[in-house]
């Protein structure tokens, strides 16, 4: 064993002090940077384990393999949407739904201005799917194009074969049987591996359903539209229990935030039965309560892995002047048949599905 030497001087001690101190400081922020949280806090700023704020709008969240992973939006620092703020598609990687581990950019919207992903383009609500078929992981999101406006909007598709990308664009097309496409989608898959795509209609505003093909690339035939699910419904984000299609929703006011939906169904195109409003209770961060959802829209709900009956209703808090500092209110579910229930909680963890 050898033996431990100290500096001889004062000099060379102050400097072996220093460069052990600074270790320790960097051990030390290190360990707090990479400190785990243990409770999601609805309506407050969620940073991910390098403690960042997380950068994942209007996404929506997979399982595969033993890990969860949230797709979002990349909102780019001091831009509003005016501005088009909207940069690509960020990935992050968790355990356990509230550590988060930034994947980084799966797609970005950097190409030439006479692309369809160029800087300029505006590309959001991205929605990703495992096709067991073909092993690619499908992502879907809504494109308007460099200077056109927002009259028309197309659904894009990209591939990878891995979750954490890169995926590559494919190629975009109109759904819903209409000229000017579909604004506000959901992609259901069903038990037996049958893709949806479930959109409000443009111009008209009506609620459309279409099946995709088996390679979940491009839509299979028609849409129909939604019996029962009232016109101009946005943000759609569907759960299948007990045999019964349930749908949380909202209102078409622009950014700004109105009264959550919800709908069921024996079949996913329908007919559909509205229900009372699921939330209530009060954001105290904006004090917003049911009338405008918490000042949050529905945007996703996610399946909570290895426990019965246990699903996440993600909502996301628009701030159309400061994107990058818009929010996320994550509350957990109360199902009684086909109806649901989505209180505020100041905090909460898994632990409420035991």
């Amino acid at each position: 064993m050898k033996p431990t030497i100290f500096p001889t001087s004062y000099h060379a001690w102050r400097h072996s002090g220093c460069a052990v101190l600074m270790c320790i400081v960097a051990v030390a922020t290190t360990a707090a940077n990479a400190q785990l949280r243990n409770e999601i806090k609805p309506g407050q700023v969620w940073n991910d384990t390098e403690g960042k704020p997380i950068n994942a709008h209007g996404g929506c969240v997979i399982f595969h393999e033993g890990l969860y992973y949230w797709y979002g939006t990349h909102k780019i620092k001091g831009l509003s949407e005016k501005t088009h703020a909207d940069g690509g598609f960020r990935c992050y990687s968790s355990k356990d739904l509230v550590n988060w581990k930034n994947e980084g950019m799966m797609l970005s919207l950097d190409r030439p201005e006479d692309e369809d992903l160029t800087h300029e383009c505006n590309a959001d609500r991205p929605k990703v799917i495992f096709n067991k078929k073909t092993r690619k992981f499908v992502m879907f999101f809504k494109l308007y194009l460099r200077g056109q406006g927002t009259k028309i909007a197309y659904t894009a598709v990209a591939t990878s074969p891995d979750p954490t990308g890169p995926f590559t664009y494919r190629h975009k097309f109109l759904g819903g049987n209409s000229a000017n496409g579909t604004g506000d989608f959901a992609m259901f898959k069903d038990d037996d591996g049958s893709l949806y795509h479930l959109a409000v209609r443009k111009p008209n505003k009506e609620f459309v359903i279409g099946k995709m093909r088996d390679d979940y690339l491009l839509p299979e035939g028609d849409y129909k539209v939604a019996k029962g699910i009232t016109k101009h419904t946005e943000g759609p984000a569907l759960l299948k229990h007990m045999g019964q299609y349930i749908m949380l929703a909202s209102g078409s006011t622009g950014w700004r935030p109105n009264a959550a939906r919800q709908f069921s169904a024996d079949s996913i195109t329908g007919p559909w039965t509205p229900a009372k409003n699921p939330v209530s209770g009060k954001n105290p961060h904006n004090q917003l309560g049911a009338k405008l959802t918490f000042g949050g829209q529905s945007n996703f709900i996610l399946k909570v892995e290895g426990k019965e009956n246990a699903f996440i209703a993600m909502f996301d808090i628009n701030k159309p002047d400061h994107p990058y500092e818009s929010g996320y209110i994550w509350l957990p579910i109360t199902l009684k048949g086909s109806k649901m229930s989505i209180p505020w909680r100041d905090s909460w963890s898994l632990d409420v599905f035991k």
